[in-house]
């Protein structure tokens, strides 16, 4: 009988825990129903999400990546923060990291975008990863990068003896409750112990301590990821399966660090007796020797949760397109915009010759232009994706020289600055591999005649016949000086009595407004320097400074 209601007891204990485990995988599916295509209220810090992507290149990648100042110029962290939908500080990394490294290959890319459309249109697919990737928001995960990439610590001589100055605390304890020890005993023990945490912490160059509690969490999902049998995962469950064997041998050494409570009281536990070091320096030589596996596991799944990323991003988002890779030199955007801008004005524009140039005044749209063709570049060749009614394109490679600024730690002059970014455009211009070349007000840092003179000597550089360059500036002279070369458009203005006027819309052909001065005088300058400047523009028909590059 009592055996009866033993198993009658222990049958509802576990039935209520199974409809606990049910209700709360529930309220979790019903959150991640309601945000998905939506951007999250939090976001990943940038530098966080930089660490992967750092530690990457400094042991040599090997592949192309955009430079800094592209990123920069491009508003790429702005873009990152528009598409991180990620479920972990790893996810992000490896989104930042993604975004990073535009691929060039037409085959990878195909593969990329249909894993991507999976997750957007199978929701029992997606779903599944989402529940698998739900606990790698834990503590650790922003730092793990640094764990898995920089060398590991040396085990101490002496780290046989940490189990058993873990325990001898426990056993004083034990002691003292059967009346056997005074418990002032315990006290040198633990003074030993804190001092031993305290000095090895303060040997690693890293937390270590704190970073690999969060892998034995990053295992888990790789595990759960592993046995998910839709056919869209067959690849990326093989390459998991591999590395899984040495890893999980791993996790059960690291069990210690795996539990953090969030009143802090595991904190105390490590402390006092020792539970974070015997974990890590019990398995830190085999994590030396699989670090290779261990690397790739937080590759594949951080790339999983930054393609889940990418189809949010999709789902939320209608003014998109697939991109087209072409063979040819052909380009074309139809109806592109900057998806960063709230209320983005559509532009079309073909490159035939491969090379334009676009003029207008200030604030009528030639940055923005610049901006929404470099960053639909860089996206199609990530996230496959480009917002657009149509873009079709070469695989080309981003480069830019549009935001410079004087570099007053390296003593640099604005000047100096732009012309060593040009030249990176020059030196990449004599490679084999096509390039999107990407200027804004070329030598705008010097004098006008050499300003002129130099800038139509590198933009005949630049036009090839192989890479295609794009041009915003507000020398008028250089529309006609490099007719043969590139096509001009440009963007245009009125002055209205309440105000300026902007379309924001790309036109063929050179700009033929010059409302500089009348901008002076619709702000309020004074009379005689407005007029004065008409007169001087009077005296030279053409209405522009002698050129010094006619030839």
């Amino acid at each position: 009988m009592n055996v009866l209601i033993g198993t009658a007891i222990a049958a509802a204990l576990g039935l209520l825990v199974y409809m606990f485990v049910q209700r709360k995988s529930s309220k979790k599916l019903a959150g991640l129903r309601e945000m998905w295509g939506r951007r999250p209220d939090r976001e990943n810090d940038i530098e966080t999400a930089r660490a992967y992507f750092k530690l990457h290149e400094a042991h040599g990648s090997g592949c192309y990546r955009l430079d800094d100042g592209t990123w920069n110029d491009l508003d790429m962290d702005a873009v990152f923060a528009l598409a991180d939908r990620t479920a972990s500080p790893t996810g992000a990394q490896c989104l930042y990291d993604l975004l990073r490294h535009p691929l060039t290959d037409r085959e990878a890319l195909e593969e990329r975008d249909r894993l991507i459309e999976a997750f957007r249109t199978k929701r029992s697919l997606r779903e599944g990863l989402q529940l698998a990737l739900r606990n790698l928001e834990g503590g650790g995960a922003d730092v793990l990068p640094d764990a898995l990439w920089s060398p590991l610590p040396d085990k101490p001589r002496y780290a046989m003896l940490f189990p058993v100055l873990g325990v001898l605390p426990i056993l004083i304890i034990a002691l003292w409750f059967l009346g056997l020890v005074n418990l002032l005993v315990v006290v040198p023990f633990l003074i030993v112990n804190i001092v031993v945490h305290m000095l090895l912490q303060r040997t690693c160059d890293i937390n270590f301590f704190e970073s690999f509690q969060h892998l034995g969490t990053l295992i888990g999902a790789a595990a759960k990821i592993s046995r998910m049998e839709h056919p869209e995962l067959k690849d990326m469950r093989d390459r998991l399966e591999r590395d899984l064997g040495p890893a999980q041998k791993i996790s059960r050494l690291l069990f210690l660090l795996a539990y953090r409570d969030p009143n802090g009281l595991t904190d105390y536990l490590n402390l006092f007796l020792l539970m974070d070091l015997t974990s890590f320096f019990s398995a830190v030589d085999k994590i030396r020797a699989n670090i290779g596996a261990l690397r790739r596991l937080y590759e594949n799944v951080g790339y999983l949760d930054a393609i889940m990323a990418v189809a949010s991003l999709r789902a939320g988002r209608e003014n998109y397109c697939s991109p087209v890779f072409l063979e040819t030199v052909d380009w074309e955007v139809q109806d592109g915009i900057n998806p960063l801008l709230t209320e983005p004005i559509p532009n079309s524009i073909v490159f035939s010759p491969q090379n334009v140039l676009i003029t207008g005044s200030n604030m009528a749209g030639k940055t923005t232009f610049l901006k929404t063709i470099g960053v639909n570049a860089i996206l199609a060749q990530t996230l496959v994706m480009a917002f657009a009614a149509r873009y079709r394109s070469p695989i080309v490679r981003v480069k830019s020289s549009i935001g410079r600024t004087d570099d007053l730690l390296q003593g640099k002059s604005y000047y100096m600055a732009e012309v060593e970014a040009i030249k990176g455009l020059i030196e990449a211009s004599d490679t084999g591999t096509v390039h999107l070349f990407i200027l804004d007000e070329i030598y705008r840092g010097t004098n006008s005649v050499e300003r002129q003179a130099a800038s139509v000597e590198v933009l005949k550089y630049l036009a090839n016949r192989k890479d295609f360059v794009l041009v915003a500036t507000h020398d008028l002279a250089l529309t006609q000086l490099l007719a043969k070369t590139y096509a001009n458009y440009h963007f245009q203005e009125e002055i209205l009595d309440d105000g300026l006027s902007f379309d924001y819309t790309l036109h063929p052909g050179p700009s033929t407004s010059r409302n500089a001065i009348a901008l002076l005088k619709y702000v309020g300058y004074p009379e005689s320097i407005v007029e004065n400047a008409l007169e001087r523009i009077a005296e030279d028909k053409n209405g522009a400074l002698p050129s010094a590059a006619g030839k």
